[in-house]
């Protein structure tokens, strides 16, 4: 929740035109959904690597989570889960380059 979702407008303002994001990409399953929202919500970004340096800025280093890393939630209620996997390929966020992420989604116990 360091950073917000990447965007169009972070795109386009590094010459990359028509190129997805998480932002667009939220939206976009929402609006699918039938859900409109009246701000796009902070994303919690399990795997980034963004450390603080001392002047109070954050780092943006390449990943150091390993491959097959993975994160469980349980959800205490019903829910409508939206899950982007990152698109930035054009700075060290994504260590240059996205892959794709898998989702198991269990039954409560």
């Amino acid at each position: 929740m360091l950073y917000p979702a990447c965007s169009r407008v972070l795109f386009e303002s590094a010459g990359l035109y028509d190129h997805p994001s998480c932002r667009d990409n939220l939206l976009i399953a929402l609006a699918r959904a039938g859900v409109t929202l009246p701000f796009v919500p902070d994303p919690v970004d399990f795997f980034q690597n963004s450390p603080s340096r001392a002047d109070g800025g954050l780092e943006l280093l390449p990943p150091t989570n390993p491959p097959g890393g993975f994160v469980v939630l349980r959800a205490e209620c019903d829910l409508l889960l939206v899950i982007t996997a990152c698109s930035t390929d054009h700075d060290s966020t994504n260590a240059w380059v996205c892959t794709e992420i898998g989702v198991e989604i269990s039954p409560g116990h």
